[in-house]
C-alpha cells in the first residue's frame, strides 16, 4: 500500500497585502494627503499657472489623484510598510532590464489616451531577485506616479508570495525587530540550559543570579555574532534596503 503525503504552501497575493497596509490608515495621515492635495490645487490654478509654469508642464506626466481609482492608490508610506515587512523593493521601472507585460502596457497607453496624459514616472515593488535577475518570475506591481507623491497601481504579474515569508523576514524589517529576535533566542537558549552548567552551587535554584548573567553574557555574545554574521553576509537591514537597487547577476 502506498501513502501518499500532500504538502500544501502557503501563498500570498501582494496587491491583497498592499490593500491590508492601507487600512491601517491613520486619520493623521488622512489630513496629511488632504493638505496636499490643496497646495498642488492651488499651484494649478489658473492664476498661478504662470508662477508654476515648469510644475505644470510637468503636470502631464503624473496621473491626477481626483480622476483615478481610490482603491488603486496607495501613499508611499503605505508600499514602504509592505516592502519591510516582506522584504520587497520599490524601484523606478528603469531599474529592471526584464520585459514589462504588454497588458501593462496597453493600461498605460489607456490611461494617456483617457487623461490625456504622457505618463513617464513609473515604478515596481518585487523581490530582490526580481531586479537582479531578469529571468525572475516573482511577484511584482507595476505603479504611475500621481501628482500627490501617491502610486496607482497599473497591474500585477508573476507567482504570489509565500505566506511565511513575513515570518521568515521579521528579523531582518528593522533594529527593533531584529532585537527582539535576538532577546527572544538568548532568553529561551538560557533557559534550557541545566543549572548544573551555570554553577557548582548545589544550593542555587533554578531562576537564580546565575541564570540571569548567563542571559546576559549569551546576548553580547549572540549579538556579536549576528552583527559579524550580517556584515560578512553583506545583508541589510529591509528599513534600510527596500529602496536600495541590487547588483546585477549575470
Amino acid at each position: 500500500m502506498y501513502i501518499r503525503t500532500r504538502f500544501v504552501i502557503r501563498i500570498m497575493n501582494i496587491q491583497q497585502a498592499l490593500e491590508n497596509e492601507r487600512k491601517e490608515l491613520s486619520k493623521q495621515e488622512a489630513l496629511l494627503q488632504e493638505a496636499e492635495r490643496i497646495l498642488f490645487k492651488s499651484r494649478l490654478s489658473d492664476k498661478n499657472i504662470l508662477d508654476n509654469l515648469k510644475f505644470y508642464n510637468s503636470s502631464f506626466e503624473f496621473l491626477d489623484d481626483d480622476e483615478i481609482e481610490k482603491q488603486k492608490t496607495f501613499t508611499p508610506a503605505q508600499i514602504k510598510n509592505l516592502c519591510k515587512k516582506l522584504r520587497l523593493r520599490f524601484l523606478s521601472s528603469q531599474s529592471y532590464s526584464g520585459e514589462i507585460p504588454y497588458e501593462a502596457i496597453l493600461k498605460i497607453k489607456d490611461l494617456n489616451t483617457a487623461h490625456r496624459k504622457d505618463l513617464r514616472h513609473f515604478k515596481i515593488v518585487s523581490t530582490k531577485d526580481f531586479f537582479a535577475s531578469p529571468q525572475s518570475d516573482a511577484a511584482a506591481m507595476l505603479f504611475a506616479q500621481t501628482l500627490y507623491g501617491n502610486y496607482y497601481l497599473l497591474h500585477s504579474w508573476g507567482k504570489p508570495l509565500s505566506k511565511w515569508r513575513s515570518a521568515k523576514f521579521f528579523p531582518l524589517r528593522n533594529f527593533e525587530s531584529l532585537f527582539i529576535c535576538l532577546f527572544v533566542f538568548t532568553l529561551t537558549e538560557s533557559l534550557l540550559l541545566p543549572n548544573h552548567i551555570l554553577t557548582t552551587d548545589t544550593k542555587a535554584g533554578y531562576f537564580s543570579l546565575y541564570r540571569m548573567a548567563c542571559v546576559f553574557h549569551l546576548l553580547i555574545f549572540n549579538a556579536a555574532f549576528t552583527v559579524f554574521g550580517l556584515f560578512s553576509s553583506r545583508l541589510h537591514l529591509s528599513e534600510q534596503s527596500w529602496d536600495v537597487v541590487p547588483r546585477k547577476i549575470k
